[in-house]
């Protein structure tokens, strides 16, 4: 996992390259996990266990309380993308998908 990149190498050999979204530890699973977008920018995530050397292992998320887990932080990990991604130069708020939420509605 190296410069928001992460290599996913198949069964077949086949090597996917994914950008990371980011990354998490849960206290409670006592996992970390990576959320990423493959080359088609479909999101998933994997729990991993870092080897220290830039390389790790990823396992398959196994419960639906996990999928919750990460379900909402990547729900809230949108959500603050796309209010960061408002284009305040046109000052045209009212216009704006993220009305409401604007940092510059507020001055």
């Amino acid at each position: 996992m190296e410069d928001n990149t992460l290599v996913i190498t198949t069964e077949d050999g086949k090597e996917i390259r994914c950008q990371i979204l980011f990354t998490t530890h849960s206290d409670e699973f006592n996992k970390d996990y990576v959320v990423f977008v493959d080359d088609k920018n479909v999101a998933s995530a994997a729990s991993y266990k870092d080897n220290g050397d830039g390389k790790g292992e990823l396992e398959e998320i196994k419960t639906e309380e996990e999928w919750n887990y990460l379900e909402k932080l990547l729900n809230q990990y949108n959500n603050d993308d796309q209010i960061e991604s408002c284009d305040n130069e046109t000052e045209n708020c009212a216009n704006c998908p993220h009305s409401g939420h604007c940092a510059e509605e507020e001055e």
